[in-house]
């Protein structure tokens, strides 16, 4: 990967090839996209990713995706070097890596130098909650928690993808007092919205695994979901 980037200095952004159709540009199809460039989600977010980035963005996401904090590292001393400033994508991506690999302090860091200086878009909110969560470590689960309430606080709202990424991740936690588990959920229905099945369904099975009453009105509520979801989307799993 270093040796990737080093080599690519003289392209830091991606060009249209010079046969590029006005059929693509008609159709609003950007240059992430038409490259299959992992920064193709983000292409319309304004002040999301600085092109100029492109190789970086490629180099850090293949990082994250390995989980290797030091080839991380090494690419953030050569961007260093290069005077640039990181944007969300870079900054959500290394926070992704430094996660998957464990090191907790380094993503809550390098999240909080980023948001102290720039708008911090909610991607980058579920990105550290949701790598928090890895090994459901009590400093993990605290670090998730502290995370989402922030996001409640400036007034960040979950949509379907968000929360059911979220869901399905802090439904896996089989100790404890499923604290954010139940955080997400009441933050979906805040906002009227349902995850989707394989999320409910973990998240119900973790209520039934702790000593719940069975009218306990949360518990209710989460069958009276997962039941409407399993009637239109096929027959329900017996979680006895």
């Amino acid at each position: 990967i270093l040796e990737f980037v080093q080599q690519s200095k003289g392209w830091q952004y991606v060009e249209r090839v010079a046969n590029d159709s006005a059929e693509n540009i008609m159709m609003n199809v950007s240059e992430e996209e038409l490259y299959n460039l992992p920064t193709a989600e983000f292409a319309h977010r304004r002040g999301f990713i600085f092109k100029q980035l492109t190789i970086y963005h490629v180099a850090i996401h293949a990082c994250a995706d390995l989980g290797s904090k030091e080839t991380l590292e090494a690419l953030l001393d050569m961007f260093t070097k290069e005077n640039f400033n990181y944007d969300a994508f870079i900054v959500m991506q290394a926070v992704r890596c430094y996660l998957r690999c464990g090191d907790i302090d380094s993503a809550v860091k390098m999240f909080e130098e980023f948001s102290s200086l720039k708008p911090t878009p909610a991607e980058l909110y579920v990105t550290l909650a949701e790598g928090a969560m890895i090994g459901y470590t009590p400093r993990g689960m605290e670090v998730a928690q502290a995370t989402l309430e922030k996001m409640t606080e400036r007034k960040f709202f979950l949509n379907p993808k968000m929360g059911t990424d979220l869901l399905l991740a802090a439904s896996g936690e089989k100790t404890g007092g499923y604290t954010t588990a139940n955080y997400i959920w009441d933050m979906l229905q805040t906002r009227n919205i349902i995850p989707a099945l394989p999320a409910v369904e973990a998240y119900y099975k973790g209520l039934k695994e702790r000593e719940i009453p069975s009218d306990d009105p949360r518990l209710v509520n989460v069958a009276r979901v997962l039941d409407n979801l399993q009637l239109r989307l096929g027959p329900r799993r017996n979680f006895q």
